[in-house]
């Protein structure tokens, strides 16, 4: 305890002597022109301008694209008669970038081989000025929908970027084709009791356990229901991936605390937003800001129970969404400084997740929907059963309030004073830890003898 104590004091003051050494004109406020761009991962594709050479995509994989403003890419898909289908597009404006309320986005649609409208989606930015990634997928069901979305044989898949808008780079686009196995017997699997109307289960409370988010949908790692913490620069979005299993639901709040009482509470709550998807990337429930004067600003999300059933519901895309088992995904933005003015570098958030309900039996497939991306293998059921009370060794070492995690905290303070800084601040640690080791090296082996 005591080398513990020492190492945040020496910690500590070298994070003091950091500040004092920054060059005139830094300020920590720079760090929020860092934020981490949406992580795009998969095989480099190019989008045809029609029909005619429309490059493929194929079934489990990822590809990456970019999309102008006013453009119009084409691609194609080979579907049989049997399976359902989803062609999701995640558009990546870079974080910053100077974005129009309801009027910038993208629009991914699945056309039959002959022209028939099978599924579209509209994904728009939702809160003018905050550039964020934007997702939601096209899909194609086999006993619903137009006669000719039916057959088998090539379709159309098309992503289309609003025109007009007032950024003109290009989006990276990532674009993922999941082919769901058919179910024996045809249809089955009726929406359990309850829906994203009932009241939310209560969040979780305790310690925040340290997790990091990822960059993008591929990279996102799995939690389970509990308390988590997370550093997230203004303009960055983190991903989460949460196992929900037939008859579950998912609920989780995002929240930040004020710094500082003199803060409004109205424009921290829209600093803060979060997102649902489906394991086929497919949007299942926008985030309801929850902020209340004396409260901590959050943000919460609240999901049907996932039914198969749920595809053919009439009360909308957010109960249709929750319509397979398997890792759903939490998007957690911090918007940036032009929204929120006050915040100005990294800001703790904590995440509460709760994934309420007995899991049931799902529909019998054909094969395995493991393969194909969808349902949940051991490995997230021990995930999602586990709570971060349970957490492994190295988690308990790097929770809050052990040396380790106060010592990372400080490291990121200092990184943020700059490299000729940062320099000059390893040289004093190096100093102080070679102090602290000859003084501990003499009270354990005693003075050299003749001292």
């Amino acid at each position: 305890m005591k080398d513990r104590r020492k190492v945040r004091a020496g910690l500590a003051a070298a994070v003091a002597l950091c500040a004092v050494a920054a060059a005139p004109g830094t300020s920590l406020a720079d760090g929020a022109a860092g934020a981490r761009a949406y992580e795009t991962r998969g095989t480099r594709i190019d989008g045809a301008e029609g029909e005619p050479g429309a490059p493929s995509l194929a079934a489990g994989r990822t590809y990456v694209d970019s999309i102008g403003p006013g453009e119009k890419r084409y691609y194609g898909v080979t579907l049989d008669t049997k399976s359902a289908a989803y062609v999701s597009a995640v558009a990546a404006p870079r974080p910053g970038a100077e974005v129009t309320s309801y009027r910038d986005g993208v629009k991914v649609t699945l056309e039959s081989p002959d022209g028939a409208i099978c599924g579209t989606a509209s994904p728009k930015v939702e809160t003018s000025g905050v550039a964020y990634p934007l997702a939601d997928y096209a899909s194609r069901q086999t006993d619903s929908g137009p006669a000719s979305c039916h057959q088998a044989g090539r379709y159309a898949v098309t992503v289309e970027r609003q025109d007009g808008s007032p950024d003109p780079e290009r989006w990276p686009v990532e674009l993922r084709l999941m082919v769901e196995p058919p179910v024996k017997g045809g249809a089955t699997g009726a929406a359990p009791e309850g829906s994203s109307s009932t009241p939310p289960p209560e969040p979780p409370e305790g310690t925040a356990w340290p997790r990091s988010g990822g960059r993008g949908f591929t990279d996102a790692p799995t939690l389970g229901t509990g308390v988590w913490g997370d550093e997230i620069t203004p303009g960055e979005t983190h991903f989460y991936r949460v196992p929900v299993d037939w008859g579950q639901r998912l609920s989780a709040v995002a929240e930040m605390s004020a710094d500082g009482k003199d803060q409004s509470t109205r424009l921290l709550d829209r600093a803060l937003s979060m997102h649902a998807y489906n394991p086929a990337r497919g949007l299942a429930k926008r985030g309801t800001p929850a902020a209340q004067d004396g409260e901590s600003p959050r943000t919460q999300v609240t999901t049907a129970p996932v039914a198969y059933g749920n595809r053919y519901a009439n009360t909308g895309s957010t109960v249709r969404a929750m319509s397979f088992s398997g890792g759903y995904f939490l998007a957690v933005t911090l918007n940036p400084p032009q929204v929120a003015p006050h915040l100005n570098t990294s800001v703790p958030v904590v995440l509460r997740v709760r994934v309420a309900g007995a899991a049931r039996g799902g529909p019998s497939y054909d094969k395995d929907p493991v393969e194909a991306g969808f349902g949940l293998t051991a490995a997230d059921r021990r995930a999602a059963k586990r709570h971060p009370d349970a957490a492994a060794d190295d988690d308990r070492m790097e929770g809050p309030g052990s040396g380790i995690a106060d010592s990372k905290a400080a490291l990121r303070v200092v990184g943020y004073a700059g490299i000729g800084t940062g320099t000059a601040l390893v040289l004093g640690l190096g100093v102080w830890t070679y102090a602290a080791r000859r003084r501990a090296s003499s009270q354990r082996y005693g003075p050299p003898s003749g001292w």
